[in-house]
Formats: C-alpha cells, structure tokens, sequence
C-alpha cells in the first residue's frame, strides 16, 4: 500500500487543469450555471472513470498485471512526451491575443448538453488523460490489493473532480458573492493559457522524468 503514496504526483497533477477550472468557472456565469458546470464536470469524470474501470477491470488489483519496470518505463516515457511538449510550446510561443480560444467562445452560450460534449472533447486533449494513465499504471504493478486498487482509483478521481467541486462549491456557498473572485480567476487562467499549459507540460514532465530515471537505475 505505501506504494500508493507514489500517486502523489498524479493527484496534483489531476487537480491543476487550467480548461477544466476555467471552463467550469465561465459555466457558472451562465443562465444554468449548476447544470451547466455539473454536465462539463461530469464528462471529464467520465472519461476518467472509463480509464480506471478499464484498468481495474485489467488486472490492477493483481500484483503480477503489470511490472514495476513496465510502470517506471511508462512515468518515464509521459514525463519526456511532457517535455517534449512542453518545450515545442515554450520555442513556439507567441504574444498573448485578445481573441479567446474557441472552446471558450463555444462554452459562452453553451447548454448542459452542450457542455458535456465540450468537457469530452477537452478531456480527451488533456494532457490529464496520461497523468490518469500513469497513475493506474503504478496501482497495477504495487502490491495492492482490490479494495486498495480502488481506493487508489477513487483517489485520483476525487483529485479530477476538485477542478469542478471547489469552484462549484464556492459558488453554491456564496452565491453572487462568489461571481466577481470567480469572474476574475476565469479571466486571468484565460489569458494565461498559453503560459499555464507550458507550465504543466514542463513541471509536470520534469517531476515524471527524474522519477522514472531515479526509479529505473
């Protein structure tokens, strides 16, 4: 079980998502903000939740599923795609445009549906799905048992869901008080995309390196 503790990483990682918050935060300015963010929340936690069962259903609660090396080799190779990443975003960074990406734009006048379409779409270009990957790689090759597999999953779906629980929460506790700090959180991750996403990529891909290279010699 103290293997688990080797999540760590993943859950951060799983809980800093720039889209998922910023986009949750612009859906709860519409006119059916709870709705609205629960639906663009719940597609993100879905296709979460299909990796998890996916790889329960594999063999993760088996010690012998998967290997400790295979799990190294697979931290390893997510860090470097990272980085590679990462950097090709940093070389290729351009000045800030007062144009707003387009899943913004689509998100402005979005229905529950609509946004639950949306959260797919994003979900599913989200540098989040390998960290997700990557964590249950490692519940597959620890020692863990069943219900320590799962405990381990249902963590690193409870740290994807804080992306939509705490601004959801907030909004719900403070109602209108909560709209200006929100609007203004919103802003600032929208504007900052480019940097947030270069910043994900290269911490991220530099935590998941050294791991895997310390793991591996």
């Amino acid at each position: 079980m103290g293997e688990l503790l080797l999540l760590l990483p993943e859950m951060i990682g799983l809980i800093v998502t720039p889209a998922a918050v910023a986009g949750c935060v612009l859906l709860l300015q519409s006119d059916k903000p709870i709705p609205n963010a629960l639906s663009f929340g719940g597609a993100f936690l879905l296709v979460y939740t299909v990796i998890g069962a996916a790889s329960l259903l594999g063999g993760a609660g088996d010690a012998s599923a998967t290997s400790q090396t295979v799990s190294h080799w697979v931290g390893l190779t997510v860090g470097v795609l990272f980085l590679v990443v990462g950097l090709v975003q940093f070389v290729k960074r351009t000045k800030l445009s007062a144009e707003k990406p387009k899943w913004i734009l689509e998100l402005e006048e979005a229905t529950p549906r609509r946004a639950f379409a949306i959260g797919l779409v994003l979900a599913n270009l989200n540098p989040n799905l390998f960290i997700m990957l990557s964590g249950m790689t490692i519940i597959s090759s620890s020692d863990s048992t069943w219900p320590q597999a799962i405990f381990g999953t249902a963590l690193l779906l409870l740290a994807a869901s804080l992306d939509f629980l705490v601004p959801i929460g907030a909004f719900v506790l403070l109602g209108d008080r909560a709209r200006r700090g929100l609007d203004t959180a919103k802003t600032w991750m929208v504007r900052r995309n480019k940097e947030l996403g270069v910043a994900v990529f290269l911490g991220f891909g530099a935590l998941f390196t050294i791991r895997g290279v310390l793991a591996l010699t």
